[in-house]
């Protein structure tokens, strides 16, 4: 399957993009996704255990499933007053 991944603040400078395209297996999980980045683009690391992540613009556990064609937001805590 294809999903989009979209990346904000410093997890789109992760990435090096704002947003990308990743083939996954079927049955691929939001933590297999992640996983996935991670091997890709190793800084993501770093911010892995603070980013929010959200499923077609809804907060997502790293346990739900993901189907062909869903967008994964990458978001990063957000500071300041």
């Amino acid at each position: 399957m294809t999903i989009t991944v979209v990346a904000f603040a410093q997890a789109r400078e992760a990435l090096g993009a704002s947003s990308l395209r990743i083939e996954l297996p079927d049955g691929s999980r939001v933590a297999d996704a992640l996983g996935a980045l991670e091997a890709r683009h190793p800084a993501l690391a770093a911010l892995r255990p603070h980013l929010a992540v959200a499923l077609d613009r809804e907060l997502a556990p790293g346990d739900r499933a993901l189907a062909e064609g869903m967008e994964l937001a990458l978001l990063p805590p957000v500071s300041g007053g």
